[in-house]
């Protein structure tokens, strides 16, 4: 930074002078001052004595301080020397070198403190520097950008005229800084700027003391944290919010270290688990405690060490207990500033009583598809061993089961029957079968005629031996009773191998299935005791038409033949006194006419009931010529038109069919006549294979059907539908008010067209 010396100014006998004065003191700079700078160009060196010489590292700092530094030079001999060996005296050469330190310190000074000025106004923080009262005497532009006050008016102002702070005047920290001449860091404060802006900042204040150590003021450098406190509270909020939510959720929710270590878990873990609190779940060594399969845990912490995440995996969970509990468990990791995972955070809702919910409706879909197989068959047949079977082949396919039987009750014999098996051929190899219970007591007690049960859901299974003809030819079953109306019907004998064992599930099954087959059992008896009862009274009802109409061929017959004889022959013997008669001819002529003609009347009666009774025609030449006739006159004695035809019959048909089709069309026609009030009236019989088609239809009143049982006056329709039954036939009524009457009757044809 230049000499101090001025060299230049001495005379030469000077120079010769300081010449001898170097040679014989020799007191570099570096040995003067104890300088240990091993780097400085003069260290080590005695031919440069004067550490104010340039282009040695003493330089630069020599010139941080000149006064001070200037103190060393009166006391050094080099400088001494050559004051005294000035011309011009001592006092003029130290006047010289004052006047030339003086000129350089402005200068060096100057520029220093533009730097420091410069480097304090690109602070990022605020910063204002103050005299002892306080006053402020430096603000820079970052105080003036957080304050909004230009530092021109900031001079001269007070701390609390810049911050309008409350407790200013009582316990002020910058006067409290400088009288205890104590240093404080990082205080905050909440301020309110001049233009009514509320900040939040940080301030640290630093006492400024003279080279004396005396207090002449002090710097406070601070910041505006106004937008880290507003997300220190939106975290807090978040983190409150979060941890209500935490708390709050009936999930279960816990976080957990990287080793399984429970860190933190919320309420519903608790209650769900039915710990006594969070402290007992706490305690525990390991998440794993709290699985019901600690494999789980593993896969759910593998899953989130892969990805990051795992979302709704099915887990089983464990109760203080000991019962087991069905949840979906997701979850994410726990990651420091980093992206570690450090640990995991687990939400766990508990779906037992869904899975539950699901599984009885399995179970129900189980039941209700073998029920409804089982039902299927009964609506499509009404053979037992089928519906039977069904249900065996639906029992073991559910259960996944390979063989098994249904044995009935045959209370006559007081023995079981085996009436449908599958796979039970295979270990007794026989067609003969013998059932024995291992509990004697039930067997007894299952074949009493009189046996009451109390209707349940299901009764408990019990044993039995399925014995063939070998003597090692036997299976063990597992049964299970079927019932109906408080009577046992049998049981269903399942093979149950020695390591399966029947769930509660499949004891509800069978025993709905057992109810269930009791019943069809027994609606399968009554049905075919009904028919057999309706075969019965139809033979009972075709043998009354065969004999009612025996005798209206008998009595029609006698009518005919013995009634009509007498009065025939009383006819002629009339006629015979007719002729004979002298006396008063004309009197008993009246008389005997009169007797002629009730005889005449009354056999025209006769002729009648015989023909109604049976009439001839329909013996001798049929059906068609038999009904010609009695339309043809029942037409000319009323005002009805009746149309009829007989289509496709080329021989005659059997008797009691004739006869039967006969009555038909009298019943319909008599219908017509008393209670239709029809204008026309249609018959056809038409002979259609494999039916004969009976069809009458009129054009009157009509009626409602379903009305018909309510009146006396429709027994003939009562009859012609049990003689349309009794030949196997199907009846069909159709009538609507104002619409008239429709009767169709198809009767099989027992015979086939090549025989026709």
């Amino acid at each position: 930074m230049g000499q101090i010396f001025r060299m230049t100014s001495l005379p030469e006998k000077g120079a010769t002078s300081l010449a001898h004065l170097k040679m014989q003191v020799r007191i570099p700079c570096w040995k003067q001052l104890g300088c240990n700078r091993v780097l400085c160009p003069a260290y080590d060196r005695w031919d440069i004595p004067c550490w104010r010489l340039s282009n040695i590292l003493c330089s630069e700092h020599c010139n941080s301080d000149y006064a001070h530094k200037f103190e060393d030079c009166l006391v050094c001999p080099v400088f001494r020397l050559t004051a005294e060996n000035d011309l011009r005296g001592w006092n003029h050469f130290v006047s010289d070198q004052v006047g030339y330190l003086m000129q350089n310190v402005p200068k060096d000074a100057t520029q220093k403190e533009k730097d420091l000025l410069q480097i304090l106004d690109n602070l990022p923080d605020g910063l204002f520097t103050m005299d002892k009262e306080g006053r402020i005497n430096y603000f820079n532009s970052a105080a003036e950008r957080i304050t909004g006050i230009s530092a021109t008016d900031a001079i001269g102002m007070h701390c609390k005229e810049i911050f309008k702070i409350t407790t200013c005047e009582i316990g002020c920290t910058n006067k409290n800084a400088t009288q205890i001449e104590k240093n404080v860091y990082n205080r905050e404060f909440v301020v309110t700027t001049l233009d009514n802006r509320i900040l939040s900042i940080t301030s640290s204040i630093s006492v400024l003391k003279d080279h004396d150590g005396n207090v002449i003021g002090g710097v406070q450098v601070f910041k505006d944290i106004s937008d880290r406190k507003q997300l220190e509270d939106d975290l807090r909020l978040s983190e409150n919010k979060y941890r209500r939510i935490f708390e709050g959720s009936k999930d279960m929710i816990f976080i957990t270290s990287k080793d399984g270590v429970i860190n933190d878990l919320n309420q519903a873990t608790v209650d769900l688990l039915g710990y006594q609190s969070k402290q007992e779940l706490l305690s525990l060594s390991s998440v794993e405690k709290i699985y019901n399969n600690p494999m789980h845990w593993k896969v759910f912490q593998n899953q989130i060490d892969r990805y990051g995440f795992a979302k709704d995996f099915e887990a089983g969970f464990k109760r203080k207990d000991g019962t087991r509990m069905h949840c979906l468990l997701s979850g994410n990791a726990v990651r420091t500033e980093n992206g570690e995972i450090i640990g995991y955070e687990g939400i766990v809702k508990d779906i037992t009583a869904r899975m539950d919910a699901i599984l009885n409706l399995q179970k129900t879909h189980r039941e209700l598809s073998l029920l409804n197989a089982v039902a299927l068959v009964m609506n499509a047949t009404q053979d037992l061993d089928e519906v039977l079977m069904t249900a065996l082949e639906n029992v073991l396919e559910v259960l996944n089961l390979r063989s098994g039987g249904i044995f009935l009750i045959d209370h006559e014999k007081s023995t079981f029957s085996l009436r449908v098996q599958r796979g039970l051929s295979e270990w007794t190899s026989s067609n003969v079968h013998h059932v024995l219970l291992h509990d004697q007591t039930l067997m007894i007690w299952l074949l009493k005629k009189n046996l009451s049960l109390e209707p349940k859901p299901n009764f408990p299974p019990f044993a039995a031996s399925l014995k063939g003809s070998g003597i090692n030819h036997s299976a063990r079953l597992t049964c299970f009773l079927i019932t109906a109306k408080e009577k046992a019907s049998g049981f269903l004998g399942l093979d149950v191998p020695s390591n399966r064992n029947l769930t509660e599930q499949d004891f509800h099954l069978l025993g709905s299935l057992g109810n269930f087959l009791g019943g069809a059992i027994e609606n399968t008896r009554l049905i075919r005791t009904v028919q057999k009862h309706r075969e019965e009274l139809k033979g009972l009802t075709a043998k009354l038409f065969q004999s009612q109409e025996l005798e209206r061929r008998r009595i029609a017959r006698e009518l005919h033949d013995e009634a009509g004889q007498a009065l025939t022959g009383i006819n002629f013997t009339l006629e015979t006194i007719e002729k004979s008669l002298s006396t008063e001819p004309d009197l008993m002529k009246g008389l005997i006419s009169d007797v002629k003609k009730q005889i005449n009347r009354t056999y025209q009666e006769m002729r009648r009931l015989s023909y109604r009774l049976h009439p001839a025609l329909l013996s001798d030449l049929g059906l068609e010529p038999a009904l010609d006739s009695y339309l043809t006159r029942i037409s000319k004695h009323s005002e009805l038109n009746i149309d009829f035809k007989m289509v496709g019959f080329e021989e005659r048909l059997d008797l009691e069919i004739e006869t039967v089709l006969y009555r038909l069309s009298q019943e319909a026609l008599t219908n017509t006549l008393k209670h239709s009030n029809a204008k026309h009236f249609r018959l056809s019989i038409i002979k259609s294979f494999p039916h004969i088609i009976f069809a009458a239809e009129d054009d009157g009143v009509g009626f409602e059907p379903a009305e018909i049982t309510k009146h006396k006056d429709t027994l003939g329709l009562l009859s012609m539908r049990e003689r349309a039954s009794m030949l196997g036939g199907g009846f069909t009524l159709r009538s609507r008010r104002g619409k008239g009457t429709r009767i169709r009757i198809e009767i099989p044809i027992n015979e086939c067209p090549d025989d026709r």
